[in-house]
Formats: C-alpha cells, structure tokens, sequence
C-alpha cells in the first residue's frame, strides 16, 4: 500500500489548519457580535431608566407647581419649563384642562372655529363640526352637513355611537377625521372640562385661534400680558372681541394634562402625556394619575 509523500501530508495539514483558523474565526465573530448586541442592549436598557425617571421628576415638577400657593407656580396655559438632570434635559407643559375645548360638550362653533384654525377650508369645518355633533347625539337624524349611519356604512365605516365620547381618541373614527388632522387638534382638546365654555386664562394658542373674532397677533399679544400679569401676581388681561357666550372666567380646575419630553443631547429619549386630578384640601391635597399615553 503505497503511502503519502511529506508534501501530501503537509498539503492536508495546511487545509486541516486553514479550516481550524476559519471555524475560530467564526465562533470569534460570532461571540464579538454576542458581546456588541448585549452592550447595546444594556445601554438600551440604562437609557430607558434614565427616561424613565428623568419623566418622573418632570411630573413631581409639574405637581410641585400646582401645590403652591397664589402664582408662585407657573400658569397652567401650555407654557413650558425646562431643567437639567444627570446630563438630560426635560421640558414640561402643564395644561388646565378648563382651558381646552370639550368634545362631549363644545357647541358647532367652537369646533367649527378649531377646524378652522387648523385651516381646513370653511366647507370641511362645517362638515367635520356636524359630523361630531352627530355622533355624540342619541337620535339618528342627519345634520344637513353631518353624517349618520348611512354616509358612515357607505364609506365602508361603522356606524357613529350616537353617545358621549368615551376616549378621546374615538374622534379618529368620525367621518372626515384623518390621523394627521386627529394630531393637530387633539391638545386643543378634552373630556375633562365639562363645560361648552373655555377659560380663556388657561386656554392655550390653539384654542384661543378657535374663538371667532381673534386674530394672530392679538393672541399673542393677549398671552404674553396673561404670563406676565400672572408673574406679577396682578389681575389677567380681558380678551376683547369674543362672544362671552364662549367663554367662562372660573378659577383652577381639577384636572390637568401634562407632557414630558426627555433628551439626551439631539436625542429624543421619551415622550408622554400624563393626565393629573386634584384631590384633598389643605395639607392633604394631592394628586392621582388618571392616565398616561403619548401625546397624540
């Protein structure tokens, strides 16, 4: 039996070596990516904590503002205040839920106007304002630019509740309601006012652009006596030029939306809205959480 000359054998050699180098490569690469993907992980992970409680302090912020006496809070208005914590920048809105437009209660004017103000042409206001009013009313008759079940079944939708607005996010499902135009009026809006007023003296710019008879540069000029009088702790300005029938001058409310954003540099870590209701007198007053979600 003939037997392998010293360059065959070193020639098996070399390839058995060449595929022993390969397979350590691979299981090298294999357990660098393991350690790459556990790092980030972890890093993710420390991220999200930090969010997460960088969001809580905005949040302590928020009620520790509402719990002080006369103005030595900042006015509920949508105004924003921001501070550093651990090398994170946290910026919080603090809204009267008073100052917004109440979907269950808003009469077609009110949502006629945020319609407007979101420069829906004055066809789809109308339309949109209707469409609302029927939904949440208990009869079946068609408002002349509304919708019932009929214009909904044929858009291939179901069929309005004809009751009150549960979730605030059931205004995605009227007809003629896109995600887009839900996102630019839902902080204008609320289920937690009760009331088909507004309160001018925590309504943010949005809402103020609803109230018919206001003009950009007088809002503005309206908003920033409001913040400064406030500050000074002297009586708030009148708005002038607005139906009374929309408004409603009634102290704080209860309830209060507040958004949180964390940022770590250019980067956005969190983002949420936690809504908040009052609760107590005195030295036991305080507040529970109703919800939290995104901001829509």
């Amino acid at each position: 039996m003939p037997s392998c000359r010293p360059t065959e054998q070193a020639g098996v050699a070399l390839v058995g070596v060449l595929w022993l180098l390969a397979l350590l490569t691979l299981i090298g690469l294999n357990l660098s990516t393991s350690s790459r993907i556990e790092l980030q992980l972890t890093a993710n992970l420390k991220a999200a904590a930090a969010a997460a409680h960088a969001a809580d302090a905005g949040v302590n912020w928020a009620q520790w503002s509402l719990m002080q006496a006369n103005t030595a809070g900042w006015l509920a208005d949508g105004s924003t205040r921001s501070l550093e914590l651990d090398g994170l920048q946290i910026t919080v809105a603090l809204f009267d839920e008073q100052g917004k437009i109440d979907l269950n209660e808003a009469g077609g004017e009110l949502l006629r106007g945020l319609f407007l103000a979101v420069e829906l042409s004055d066809e789809e206001a109308l339309a949109l304002s209707e469409a609302i009013l029927d939904w949440r009313d208990e009869d079946d008759e068609r408002r002349p630019q509304g919708a019932e079940v009929d214009e909904y079944l044929a858009a291939g939708l179901k069929p309005p509740a004809n009751r009150a607005f549960e979730r605030l996010g059931d205004l995605r499902r009227v007809l003629g309601m896109s995600p887009a135009l839900y996102a630019r009026v839902a902080p204008a809006l609320t289920l937690l006012s009760n009331k088909a007023e507004v309160n001018p003296l925590m309504a943010p710019p949005l809402v103020l652009q609803a109230l018919p008879g206001l003009g950009v540069e007088s809002i503005e000029q309206y908003i920033e006596v409001r913040r400064r009088n406030y500050a000074d702790g002297i009586s708030p300005p009148m708005l002038v030029g607005v139906d009374p029938n929309l408004l409603t001058l009634t102290s704080a409310g209860f309830n209060y939306a507040v958004d949180i954003e964390v940022m770590a540099g250019a980067r956005l870590l969190s983002r949420q809205r936690i809504w908040l209701v009052r609760q107590g007198q005195g030295v036991t007053a305080g507040f529970r959480v109703l919800d939290s979600m995104p901001p829509q």
